[in-house]
C-alpha cells in the first residue's frame, strides 16, 4: 500500500478536474486474446476496505477516488453501479503523443469488505493511432483538513487485475468515411483470465481540463414499416448520440441491422459508402436489448432490419445542452428558426473536448470550422474547458518547423492557413469572450513559430500556396461557397492574406498581455507593410473591388482597413452593398470563411436591414432554404449536398446577439467586465429578448417599441450607445432606457 503526504488539497465532486497523487507509475493493463487485443474488454479488480479504511477525525474529509487514464474510451463501475453520469470518457487528445486522465470520486459507491471495481474500454480513437484498448488506473483512500492530506493507494493495475472481452467489436476502420459502428454479439459471456500489461512508450499523461460529455436529451420516435420488411424510425431532429432498442423475441443467433442516415429523402435509397452501422446478433433468451456504448452516429433515422421492437430511443449527447446557455428571440420568426438551428447544430458538434465538422462523417476537429464558428459557439455556451483541451491537441500537433495540420488532433485532410491559424483565434477569442489568459500564456510562443512558418511562404509580403505534405493537402481561401461565387484565382490568396493580418492584429493585443514590447513593435509593422502589398496587388481601382469582388473579398479587405484612404474604402463600401443588392439578388454568398467575416462587416457597419434581408430569403441559398426542405441543423453545403449536420455556416450566430441585441464584448475588459449594449434598429422586428451568460452572470435586454430594459450583471458595467450623442456608461443593475438610435 503506497502512502503519501499531500502539501495541497483539491476539494473532490462526483467528477474532478485535476487530482491528489504525483506521478502515475501504474502499468497498462488489458485483455489480450489468440487474435490479439480485445476492442472492448472488461478489467476487473476485488478491494477489500476494513473498518478502519473509514476511520477520521471530526474534521477531516474521508473519500475514496479513482484515477484512470484510458487510451480510448472508459467506463467505471463499483459494485455494479456506474460511476458519474459522464459518457464516452475521455476527450480527445494527441493519443500518439499524450493521453489523459479523470479523478472520480468513489466514495458513494464503496462500503466495508469486498467491492468490485471494473473498468470497461472501448479502443475508440485508438484505433486511428495504433493504441489498443488499455487502461491504468489507481485506487485512493485520502483524508485532508482542507488545506493538506494524506493518499494511501488500496489498488492500481497490474496483472493481478482479471480480463474478459465483451460482446462488443467495432465494424469500421475510424477513418474518414469508415467510422462504421459497433457489432455486439449478445451472447457472448465473460471469460476472466489475468490481465496483460502493456507499455506505451514516449507517451505524455495530463489531467484532462473537460468537464465531459453528458446525456442532454432522450428522442422517442415516430415508427414506420419500410421497404423489404424493414422498420423506419424517425426521431423528429438530427442528433449525435447513442442508439436503444428493445427487440421482440429472436431466435438465437439472428442479425439484427440498424442504419443510421441524417437525411432519408436523397440517403435512404442508395446509402452511401460510409452510411453508419450497428449489428446486433440476439442471445435467444427473449430479453434482447441493444445500446451504442463506445461509438456513435449522427442521425435522424435509424432502418431496422431483422426485427421488430417493443422500444426504442435515442440518447443526445453533447458538451452543451441547447435549453441553456444564451438565449434570442424576437418578433420574426424567421430570424427566431435561423437562430435556433445554429444555436442547436453547434450542440451537436460539441463534445469530447473539441468542436468537429461533422460527427459522422469526418469527425474532425477542423481549425477552419473552428474558426469560422468559435465566436457564435462562445457567445451562446460556456466551452471555456472545451477550448482548453482543444488547444492541447494542437499544441501536440506543431511541428518544429512550426507547420501545423488542418485539424487537431492532426490527420492529414484539406484546408488551408484559416484552418491552421486557429492556434491564434482561439486563444484570442477565449480571453476575449472569458477573461481567461491560460491559453495565451500557454501557447503565445507556439503562435510565433506557427508566424515564422508564415514568413517563410510569403513572397513581397504575400502569402503563397504551400505544397501538399503527409500533413496536409490544398491550400483554400473561402471553401463551399454558393454556386455560381469565384473563389479560386486571386480570392484565395488575398483572403489568406487577409488573414494574416487579423492574426497580425491578434498577435499585437496578446503581446501586450504578455510584456512582449518588441513583438509589439515588430508585429505591427509586419502589418503595415502586409496590408500595403494587399491594397497593391489586388485592388482593381476601376471596379472598385479586391481580388474577385466577392462579398469576403471586400469585407474582409474592409474589416483588416487595406484601403489606404477614406475615399477608397467608401467606394469599396459602395460597391460591396451594390454587388449584395444586384448582383446576388440579396442571397448569401459567402461560404465557411465568409461567413463570420461577412457577419462582422455588417455588424461593425450596421448593415442590419442587408443581413435581414439576406437572411429572410426562402430559396436557394440561405438558411430558410435548410429549414424549409426540412433541416433540423446546418448543412455541409447550400445546396445540401452530403452531410446535413455540419459545421460550414454557423458563423451567423453572433449577428443575432451583436446587432439585433446589441451585446458586444469590450477586448480592453474582457469576460463582458465591461461591455457594449448598442442594438441596432431593423425594419419589422417589433421586440428582442435577448440573454448572454457571463462569468459574472447573465446579461440580459429585453426591447419594446422603443424602449429598452437592460440588466447588467453585479461586477460589470456597460456602455450604451456607444460612439453616439446618447453615450453613456452604467453599473450593475436593471435599467429602463429609451432607444435614441
Amino acid at each position: 500500500m503506497k502512502h503519501i503526504k499531500l502539501g495541497f488539497i483539491t476539494i473532490l465532486i462526483m467528477f474532478t478536474i485535476g487530482g491528489l497523487t504525483p506521478g502515475f507509475s501504474q502499468q497498462y493493463i488489458g485483455c489480450r486474446t489468440s487474435e490479439g487485443w480485445a476492442e472492448t474488454p472488461m478489467l476487473r479488480k476485488n478491494v477489500v476496505l476494513k473498518s478502519s479504511d473509514f476511520k477520521h477525525w471530526d474534521f477531516q474529509t474521508l473519500a475514496f477516488t479513482a484515477e484512470i487514464n484510458s487510451l480510448g474510451y472508459h467506463e467505471l463501475y463499483v459494485n455494479g453501479v456506474k460511476v458519474g453520469d459522464e459518457v464516452l470518457q475521455p476527450a480527445v487528445s494527441q493519443l500518439d503523443k499524450q493521453s489523459l486522465k479523470i479523478s472520480y470520486d468513489i466514495t458513494p459507491y464503496v462500503h466495508k469488505g469486498k467491492n468490485e471495481i471494473l473498468l470497461w474500454l472501448g479502443q475508440g480513437w485508438g484505433r486511428i493511432y495504433g493504441a489498443p484498448a488499455v487502461v491504468r488506473a489507481e485506487i485512493l483512500r485520502t483524508v485532508s483538513d482542507g488545506e493538506c492530506g494524506e493518499a494511501w493507494t488500496l489498488a492500481s493495475t497490474d496483472n493481478s487485475w482479471e480480463a474478459s472481452p465483451s460482446g462488443y467489436s467495432y465494424t469500421g476502420s475510424w477513418q474518414p468515411l469508415q467510422f462504421g459502428g459497433e457489432h455486439f454479439d449478445a451472447r457472448i459471456k465473460p471469460d476472466w483470465k489475468p490481465a496483460t500489461e502493456f507499455e506505451a512508450k514516449d507517451m505524455a499523461v495530463s489531467w484532462q481540463h473537460f468537464e465531459g460529455n453528458h446525456i442532454i436529451d432522450t428522442l422517442i420516435p415516430i415508427i414506420k414499416k419500410g421497404e423489404t420488411e424493414s422498420l423506419m424510425l424517425d426521431f423528429g431532429r438530427v442528433i449525435t448520440g447513442w442508439f436503444q432498442a428493445d427487440f421482440m423475441a429472436l431466435a438465437e443467433g439472428s442479425k439484427v441491422t440498424m442504419e443510421y442516415f441524417d437525411d432519408v429523402e436523397s440517403k435512404v435509397q442508395n446509402p452511401e459508402p460510409y452510411s453508419e452501422k450497428d449489428f446486433y446478433i440476439a442471445n435467444g433468451s427473449g430479453e434482447e436489448f441493444f445500446t451504442n456504448r463506445f461509438h456513435y452516429h449522427a442521425f435522424r433515422y435509424v432502418r431496422i432490419t431483422g426485427a421488430d421492437i417493443k422500444t426504442a430511443r435515442a440518447l443526445q449527447i453533447s458538451a452543451v445542452n441547447p435549453k441553456e446557455g444564451a438565449t434570442f428571440e424576437c418578433s420574426d420568426s424567421r430570424l427566431n428558426a435561423i437562430h435556433d438551428l445554429v444555436k442547436y447544430t453547434l450542440s451537436c458538434l460539441t463534445y469530447s473536448g473539441y468542436m468537429v465538422d461533422c460527427p459522422h462523417l469526418e469527425r474532425m476537429g477542423y481549425g477552419g470550422d473552428g474558426n469560422s464558428s468559435t465566436m457564435s459557439l462562445q457567445t451562446m455556451y460556456n466551452v471555456r474547458n472545451t477550448y482548453r483541451n482543444w488547444m492541447t491537441a494542437w499544441g501536440d500537433a506543431i511541428d518544429s518547423t512550426g507547420d501545423l495540420p488542418y485539424v487537431a488532433p492532426a490527420f492529414r485532410t484539406g484546408g488551408g492557413p484559416y484552418w491552421s491559424g486557429f492556434i491564434i483565434k482561439a486563444p484570442w477569442r477565449t480571453y476575449l469572450n472569458y477573461g481567461d489568459k491560460y491559453l495565451i500564456f500557454n501557447y503565445y510562443d507556439m503562435m510565433k513559430q506557427w508566424l515564422l512558418f508564415i514568413q517563410q511562404h510569403c513572397e513581397d509580403e504575400i502569402l503563397q500556396p504551400w505544397p501538399d505534405t503527409e500533413r496536409h493537402t490544398w491550400f483554400l481561401g473561402d471553401w463551399l461557397a454558393p454556386e455560381g461565387v469565384d473563389i479560386k484565382g486571386e480570392s484565395v490568396l488575398h483572403v489568406n492574406s487577409c488573414f494574416i493580418s487579423e492574426c497580425l492584429s491578434d498577435m499585437i493585443q496578446m503581446a501586450r498581455i504578455m510584456g512582449r514590447h518588441k513583438d509589439v513593435q515588430e508585429f505591427t509593422e509586419w502589418r503595415s507593410r502586409l496590408n500595403a502589398a494587399i491594397h497593391r496587388h489586388f485592388y482593381h481601382p476601376e471596379t472598385h473591388t479586391y481580388a474577385n469582388g466577392t462579398p469576403l473579398d471586400q469585407a474582409y479587405a474592409l474589416l483588416m482597413n487595406i484601403p489606404p484612404d477614406s475615399t477608397t474604402a467608401t467606394q469599396v463600401k459602395e460597391q460591396l452593398i451594390k454587388d449584395c443588392y444586384g448582383k446576388y439578388k440579396a442571397h448569401i454568398a459567402v461560404g465557411l470563411v465568409g461567413v463570420p467575416i461577412f457577419t462582422e462587416w455588417c455588424i461593425r457597419e450596421r448593415q442590419t436591414e442587408l443581413m435581414a434581408i439576406i437572411l429572410r430569403q426562402p430559396d436557394y441559398p440561405g438558411y430558410l432554404y435548410m429549414i424549409n426542405n426540412g433541416a433540423s441543423t446546418t448543412w455541409e453545403s447550400w445546396n445540401g449536398k452530403r452531410s446535413r449536420v455540419h459545421n460550414c455556416y454557423n458563423g451567423i450566430g453572433i449577428w443575432f446577439y451583436q446587432a439585433l441585441a446589441g451585446i458586444r464584448p469590450d477586448p480592453e475588459q474582457p469576460g463582458y467586465k465591461h461591455f457594449f449594449i448598442d442594438p441596432q434598429r431593423c425594419e419589422g422586428i417589433d421586440w428582442i429578448r435577448a440573454s448572454k451568460p457571463t462569468p459574472y452572470g447573465t446579461i440580459s435586454v429585453d426591447i419594446n417599441g422603443d424602449i429598452m430594459c437592460v440588466n447588467i450583471p453585479e461586477g460589470t458595467t456597460a456602455t450604451i450607445f456607444p460612439d453616439s450623442p446618447y453615450q453613456e456608461t452604467m453599473t450593475a443593475g436593471e435599467h429602463n432606457i429609451i432607444l435614441f438610435r
